[in-house]
């Protein structure tokens, strides 16, 4: 490890890889420091599933069969509703992946660029030049402490957000700690059912209510009997008592079982300041349809690093201003997706089984290929969804008062994306808009607060 790059990247994860990659492309010298050992890397979960065109479309290694972090794949996933009706699909190459063999990959891949590696090195805090500014980090590396600098430092420290929540109060980026309501505690157990042909799994299944899921695992004869839930891991545990209550399953046995979390709350409003850029868990780039973050956070990545770049050039300093493009660029886009899917679901988890069962049945929120689907304006979506929720009331098959929430929450969401589509081009016009995007957070509520 040298005295000075001009990256540090905090975090050695899928997002972490990714960025330093990339920005070592482009001619950067990379720092990558991560607290874990090599070995010890990514192993909180056996596997992971990834779109493949995902992967194809952001350019990074593509696992094949017979490699090492390859067990399989398959080509649909679907959902049911809260009584087990109505699957919808969303077709995809899904890919079973070894998630310490695939961040392995991607550190391998990331070498290959050049950027250097320090594991079991932990971040302590930021380094500030005589302005206030970042420049570098302090961190912690055979018992002793160490200071880097650097221009930029990226923070990919996952859900923890050690480098995130060191940040001075005003410094240009939130610096809230994820917390107990705002993580999706999840439970994966590894079983095998006592008849593997009858209930072989050969695609992922998900029952939104419950938020529990059956999806492929390493042994092809096994399953992935998942669930999760906020407030706490009891919580998840409850819901899957209740989806079995509810669904059941035939006869299994539980061969381990694995716990982990992550985000479930909106980003910061803003990913950049002076000398800093966060992304990955820190930054709560999560899907709210299934929780998955790799590939939103290889989105807002490969937003930044030509803004990054353009703003380094030449021994550039990149400051708040030059990196700013990057907010609206994502904002605008997978964020206001993002956010409105989050405001929507609360309300449509708010409800009965048989209330989630009509919806699903009559594809109101609940349809086929929920984020790939084709583009409609916002008055059809309006009137299939009025037209949706008049019928279930005139046919008794939704309460006035769930009616009512599901409007809130459309109305909400929708006003959401609107304000995240106009996104500010630069940072004076931010102050105004943040006050608004609070208002209409606040009105939105979470999960947590109708699960509570």
């Amino acid at each position: 490890m040298k005295n000075e790059y001009d990256i540090i990247v905090v975090g050695a994860c899928t997002a972490g890889a990714y960025f330093a990659r990339n920005m070592a492309e482009k001619g950067y010298s990379v720092l990558v420091l991560e607290k874990s050992a090599k070995e010890d890397v990514g192993k909180r979960l056996d596997i992971f599933h990834m779109d493949k065109q995902e992967m194809l479309s952001y350019s990074v290694p593509v696992p094949q069969p017979g490699d090492r972090d390859y067990y399989h794949s398959f080509e649909y996933s679907a959902s049911r509703s809260a009584l087990g009706n109505w699957e919808k699909r969303h077709e995809h190459t899904v890919l079973v992946l070894d998630l310490a063999g695939y961040i392995g990959r991607l550190a391998d891949w990331a070498e290959q660029s050049g950027v250097e590696f320090s594991y079991e090195s932990e971040f302590k805090d930021f380094l500030f030049d005589d302005e206030g500014k970042i420049c570098g980090v302090k961190a912690v590396k055979d018992s002793a402490e160490v200071s880097v600098k650097a221009r930029l430092v990226a923070d990919c420290s996952g859900i923890g957000s050690s480098v995130r929540r060191k940040l001075p109060d005003l410094y240009g980026v939130e610096n809230f700690k994820i917390d107990g309501k705002s993580k999706f505690y999840v439970i994966c157990r590894y079983i095998h059912f006592a008849d593997k042909e009858k209930n072989k799994v050969t695609h992922t299944i998900s029952w939104p209510y419950y938020k529990v899921w059956l999806a492929p695992q390493q042994d092809s004869d096994g399953a992935l009997l998942g669930v999760g839930a906020n407030l706490s891991f009891d919580y998840a545990e409850r819901s899957l008592e209740n989806f079995l209550d509810t669904i059941g399953l035939d006869d299994y046995t539980v061969d381990y079982i694995q716990k982990g979390a992550t985000p479930y709350r909106r980003p910061p409003y803003s990913f950049v300041a002076d000398g800093y850029i966060c992304m990955g868990d820190s930054a709560c780039l999560t899907k709210p349809s299934n929780g998955e973050g790799v590939t939103a956070a290889w989105y807002l990545s490969k937003i930044a690093v030509d803004i990054v770049d353009k703003a380094m050039q030449d021994g550039k300093y990149p400051t708040r201003e030059a990196l700013w493009e990057i907010n609206p660029l994502y904002q605008s886009t997978q964020g206001a997706d993002f956010a409105t899917l989050l405001a929507q679901l609360t309300g449509a988890v708010d409800c009965t089984k048989e209330e989630n069962d009509y919806e699903f049945k009559k594809s109101i929120i609940f349809k086929d290929n929920l984020l790939n689907s084709k583009k409609s304006s916002k008055f059809a979506d309006a009137l299939s969804l009025a037209g949706g929720l008049l019928g279930g009331v005139l046919s008794s098959n939704i309460s006035i008062a769930t009616v009512k929430k599901l409007l809130h929450y459309s109305s909400i969401a929708s006003k959401i994306k609107k304000h995240y589509r106009a996104y500010p081009a630069n940072p004076e016009d931010f102050p105004q808009w943040e006050i608004k995007a609070n208002e209409l957070w606040g009105l939105a509520g979470t999960m947590a607060d109708v699960l509570e």
